[in-house]
């Protein structure tokens, strides 16, 4: 049996539940540009029709790899889709979000361009549960400058699924932690970035969703402690300390977020989420805003900054 090269690229997906969005995504992939790439994409034990649809996607386009698991969580399921990556270079891709279809290969030349970049992304367009558009996030075209912000400024990649990396400073720095059953993107760009620096293409390449029923939505709460966690854990490593009573912590933290959390906080999130989504579509004098403010009350009646909003539109 003639043994294939492996590709340069190697796109990684999670998806959990996903038949609502998951189509758009993976077609985005598939129209990219550059062609030199392997789509590894894990089921996290998917109960919709999600199965179906990856079953469908993998026999009509050989690039596509599913990999199907008990439901485990994003972070695991990240560890193994990375685990499987043959590529030079991993790129990230979200089950609910696109790709332009530029985007790997306005990627793959910036990472080519100079091997002190560890890790790339790009300009992003924020849109709402609707496609409505929101704002549009970048970051400094200095690597310098942008690698200094995200170590000191909390100033990251606009989305997740924007970043390509190289597989190889990815395994340097310890890939994805088991004990961030969120905020696995922030902890491992932190150490990335020990390690290397940080470019952006000033091209909006990516297309990021928020939505009331995300994680961000529904567990923002949640994802701010493991963030700070991570934060924790990048300043014991600067003073040569050991992260082990943070990591301990953080696992912990796990069992909060595998048990769920209740329906009280999970409806605050998503208040919040709500308020902000109102928030940018009112700086852009969309009517749709009002609609998001009434949201955000009717889902946490004690969301002061909702009420301020509608009292004063």
């Amino acid at each position: 049996m003639t043994a294939f090269p492996p590709p340069r690229v190697s796109v990684v997906m999670s998806v959990y539940n996903g038949e609502a969005h998951l189509p758009r995504a993976v077609a985005s992939i598939l129209a990219q540009s550059w062609a030199d790439f392997e789509f590894l994409i894990v089921d996290d034990g998917s109960t919709d029709s999600t199965p179906a649809l990856l079953h469908e996607i993998e026999q009509s386009d050989h690039r596509v790899k599913v990999f199907t698991q008990t439901n485990v969580g994003i972070t695991r399921a990240l560890i193994r889709g990375c685990a499987e990556a043959r590529g030079e270079y991993i790129a990230r891709q979200d089950a609910d979000d696109w790709s332009a279809p530029t985007r790997l290969d306005e990627q793959v030349a910036l990472l080519d361009s100079d091997s002190i970049i560890g890790f790339v992304s790009c300009a992003t367009q924020y849109v709402g549960p609707n496609d409505e558009p929101l704002e549009i996030v970048s970051r400094n075209d200095s690597p310098a400058e942008a690698t200094r912000k995200l170590l000191d400024e909390r100033m990251g990649p606009p989305a997740h699924g924007s970043v390509m990396m190289r597989r190889s400073i990815y395994e340097l720095a310890g890939g994805y932690r088991p004990e961030f059953y969120y905020g696995q993107d922030s902890d491992l760009w932190l150490r990335i970035a020990e390690r290397s620096l940080i470019a952006y293409t000033q091209a909006c390449l990516y297309t990021y969703r928020r939505d009331l029923h995300s994680i961000s939505g529904r567990m923002g709460g949640l994802q701010q402690a493991f963030g700070e966690l991570g934060q924790q854990c990048r300043a014991v490593r600067k003073r040569g300390q050991s992260e082990e009573t943070i990591l301990a912590t953080a696992n912990n933290l796990c069992e909060l977020a595998r048990n769920r959390l209740p329906q009280s906080v999970s409806r605050r999130g998503q208040s919040s989420m709500a308020f902000l989504i109102g928030a940018s579509l009112r700086a852009q004098r969309d009517p749709r805003a009002m609609a998001y403010f009434w949201r955000a009350v009717m889902l946490y009646p004690l969301n002061w900054r909702a009420w301020l909003r509608l009292l004063t539109s």
